[in-house]
């Protein structure tokens, strides 16, 4: 069976669905097939199995029950026995879009080397400035040698942009420039991009391979354990906090501010609190906050003060939106929404109130974006920048097309386009790590105790309805009708997005009895919450109530 974008999907026995991803042969009848060259190539002669099995598959979801079905997997990626392109005739071509990321030039080098080294291919060009660079820039010609040291570079050799994505002048490029394999490196937005492309070129019945890498800073791509750059993202980050920390410890009621990457996301800010023990509070976008009143944030400020002498605060740059731009809605031209500078703002907020006080506030704010995403992977990302682009360079060679390679549960896969663009991944407040987080920090979770239970019920919902969406997939799937509660088609959900975006009013205007409860001890979250959280008697993920409880509400 497959859907709209092609994505082909296999029942097995006892649950098992492999979401398997398009193949030249799909479309193209009666291909020729080669010997592939790795296997007189002497870097692979002290491999024990040169090739990975056709039927082996990475499962989605590793945690399972004794009873559990076997649920989703993806194609494993790695090199085939057979390859559908003779190395002589590959022209491949390599092109960069969006924002700037640590490792956009180590994924380059390593197509291009892998190419050459490992199948004898000569001919791989760089697209110069992102998609429109197909129709309206110079092609820059690549080799061994000249992207030999770029990956001690930051940024891109061949250079990026946001917009200009035109399917039918691109695929003409494509086919004028005799083009048979495309690289494209991007985030979410550009791999829906490259999906409309494979699109276009199979409807033309072109016998062209499309892999994406997937690229974003702010680890928000789902499916996916986590995205290149980010690690270098999270080590860079540590020195704008520790700079923080050092001017506010230095100063009378010093406050240091620190805004970080995460536009719908707060990996990056959650990550570099976790890493760095000196961050008192950390707000993110799926979190929402409160200014003033009893459990607000300028309260906690005034507390940690009192206690420590200085604070330390890393915010994301989506976070607060809603309080401070309601009516803006101007877009880049990737058709993202632009954000204005809540460090700014809150730096702002925070000074007013403590003038309107009378008391002593020396604040440094410090905004490092540009220097984090402008710098050169770090030795992680360096050898998981080699992976992704030597997985789908395999994936090329092999046949397949209209997928996206991907880090699942520790082994490269290659992904079906859609699952990779179908929604954002984001942090889970509801989750452990953010309970991690909150206990580092004993920040208040802004939350009273029936939104952790609205938040946890939507969790339940989204859970549920991604089984259905798994049961749907074709009629035949009736053997995934039994799937388990956690096992589910899509990494995360627009449900949980939604539970997590709850408004600040609902924070700040809780009813007398939410109040009553905003801190109750262990043996009284269960007895004493209202109607609406009696659905926390069942959280997802198997934790029980007072667990998940006391980890989320009693840091408040």
């Amino acid at each position: 069976m497959e859907n709209e974008v092609h994505m082909k999907v296999v029942n097995g026995e006892d649950g098992y669905v492999l979401e398997d991803v398009p193949h030249l042969s799909d479309y193209i009848p009666n291909l020729p097939t080669y010997p592939n060259p790795l296997q007189d190539n002497p870097a692979y002669s002290v491999v024990r199995q040169y090739f990975v099995h056709e039927d082996a598959t990475v499962i989605q979801k590793i945690v399972v029950h004794k009873d559990s079905q076997r649920g989703i997997h993806f194609r494993r990626a790695g090199p085939r026995q057979k390859v559908y392109f003779n190395s002589g005739e590959v022209h491949a071509c390599i092109v960069t879009c969006g924002g700037l990321c640590p490792g956009l030039n180590t994924v380059i080098r390593e197509i291009v080397c892998g190419l050459y080294h490992m199948y004898g291919v000569s001919k791989v060009i760089g697209i110069n400035g992102g998609y429109k660079g197909f129709y309206a820039k110079n092609t820059i010609p690549f080799n061994p040698k000249f992207v030999n040291d770029i990956h001690k570079r930051g940024g891109t050799v061949i250079g990026t942009s946001r917009g200009g994505h035109d399917t039918k002048k691109i695929v003409d490029s494509i086919q004028d420039r005799g083009i048979n394999q495309v690289y494209i490196i991007g985030g979410d937005g550009t791999q829906k991009g490259a999906a409309v492309i494979y699109e276009e070129i199979r409807r033309r019945g072109l016998k062209v391979a499309v892999a994406g890498i997937p690229k974003t800073i702010d680890n928000d791509i789902p499916v996916i354990d986590r995205s290149f750059g980010f690690d270098t993202a999270v080590e860079e980050a540590q020195r704008a906090i520790d700079a923080a920390h050092v001017e506010a410890e230095s100063m009378e009621n010093g406050i240091g501010l620190v805004k970080l990457m995460g536009r719908y996301s707060g990996f990056i800010a959650m990550f570099a609190t976790l890493a760095s023990r000196d961050v008192d509070c950390c707000l993110i976008p799926e979190s929402p906050f409160y200014l003033e009143g009893k459990g607000g944030l300028f309260e906690y400020i005034e507390k940690r003060l009192k206690e420590n002498g200085h604070i330390v605060i890393v915010i994301a740059e989506g976070t607060g939106q809603e309080l401070l731009s309601q009516n803006w809605n101007e877009k880049d031209a990737s058709g993202n929404k632009l954000l204005k500078d809540v460090g700014l703002w809150m730096s702002h907020k925070i000074k007013e109130h403590f003038t309107r006080n009378k008391m002593v506030l020396n604040l440094k704010y410090i905004d490092p974006t540009y220097m984090i995403r402008a710098v050169p992977s770090n030795a992680s990302d360096n050898v998981y920048c080699t992976h992704l682009a030597q997985s789908a360079v395999h994936g090329a060679m092999a046949g397949f097309t209209g997928f996206t390679v991907g880090l699942v549960n520790g082994r490269q896969t290659y992904i079906p386009f859609n699952r990779i663009t179908e929604q954002q991944n984001q942090v889970v407040i509801t989750d452990r790590m953010w309970a991690r987080l909150l206990s580092s920090t004993n920040q208040p979770s802004f939350l009273g105790a029936i939104e952790v239970a609205n938040a946890k019920e939507n969790e339940n919902a989204a859970q549920s309805l991604e089984g259905e969406n798994c049961k749907n997939n074709s009629a035949e799937e009736d053997s995934v009708a039994k799937l388990p509660k956690g096992e589910n088609c899509k990494n995360d959900s627009a449900k949980e997005s939604a539970a997590q975006s709850s408004t600040v009013e609902n924070c700040r205007n809780n009813s007398a009895e939410e109040k009553s409860v905003a801190q109750p001890s262990k043996g009284e979250i269960c007895k004493g919450n209202a109607a609406e959280e009696e659905s926390v008697a069942q959280p997802s993920k198997g934790e029980n109530c007072k667990n998940n409880s006391a980890a989320y509400i009693l840091n408040a």
